[in-house]
């Protein structure tokens, strides 16, 4: 069964990425349809299915929280532990997503063009004109309606424990005024772990947290301030995760 649901879940993945980068290029308007309907909805919610979900279950930490009381586009942060956090964020999130993602993977064949498409937001600290473009093009894939969902421990943790959070994503919130909303996924590490290629079953519950405004005045201690209350959130609901949710993470 392991193999046929890895099996499955590549070939699945293959396809939705071909028909993404079909949709785009014939169609470069639909970069919202691309996003909610093959990337969430067709890609992501069937990845979940393939390790056992019907649906990624949801809580939520506080009323702020809940969806009908989010703001109309946010930069979302969450824990790394899989390759599957993606699905689990895309499958969760009722908003068109993209991620934050490296320079370098502009030049990825056929991934490079996908989110170059999409709005991915790269981001380059080599020099001041790359931050202030990323800047920009943060604003620009926000004025669309697109949000932007960013990982801030940089890389996947190997033992569940959250890492700490690099500045990237929080300068970029302050720098465009965009409140953040963290989340905390659980489960997808015992899924697909860092390192292993397998799909395991397993269940997948996603906790979102009440929105953070980014700091009125550019300080690098308002930055500080800010990184650590997103950080908090996110160890918060992944300690509410480890007392209240039975299934391994």
């Amino acid at each position: 069964m392991v193999l046929l649901r890895t099996l499955a879940g590549l070939l699945w993945s293959a396809f939705c990425c071909s028909y993404a980068l079909l949709t785009i290029l014939l169609r470069p308007r639909s970069a919202k349809y691309v996003l909610s309907g093959i990337g969430s909805r067709l890609w992501s919610r069937n990845m979940l299915r393939i390790i056992g979900n019907k649906a990624a279950s949801v809580s939520f930490e506080s009323e702020e929280a809940k969806f009908e009381n989010w703001p109309a586009t946010a930069i979302f942060i969450a824990n790394h532990a899989s390759q599957l956090d993606i699905n689990a964020s895309a499958a969760t999130i009722p908003h068109p997503i993209v991620y934050l993602a490296k320079a370098s993977i502009r030049k990825v064949p056929v991934l490079g063009l996908l989110n170059e498409r999409v709005g991915t937001v790269f981001i380059d600290r080599s020099n001041p004109t790359a931050a202030k473009k990323s800047v920009d093009r943060l604003l620009t894939t926000l004025n669309r309606g697109i949000s932007v969902i960013v990982y801030p421990e940089g890389t996947r943790t190997k033992n569940g424990e959250l890492n700490s959070f690099k500045k990237g994503a929080f300068h970029l919130a302050a720098k465009s005024n965009t409140p953040i909303i963290p989340l905390h996924i659980h489960g997808t590490r015992k899924a697909l772990p860092k390192g292993g290629f397998l799909l395991r079953k397993n269940p997948v519950h996603v906790r979102f947290g009440t929105p953070i405004a980014p700091p009125v005045q550019e300080s690098a201690q308002a930055l500080q301030s800010f990184v650590e209350a997103g950080e908090q959130a996110v160890q918060r609901m992944k300690e509410w995760h480890n007392a209240h949710v039975e299934t391994p993470d």
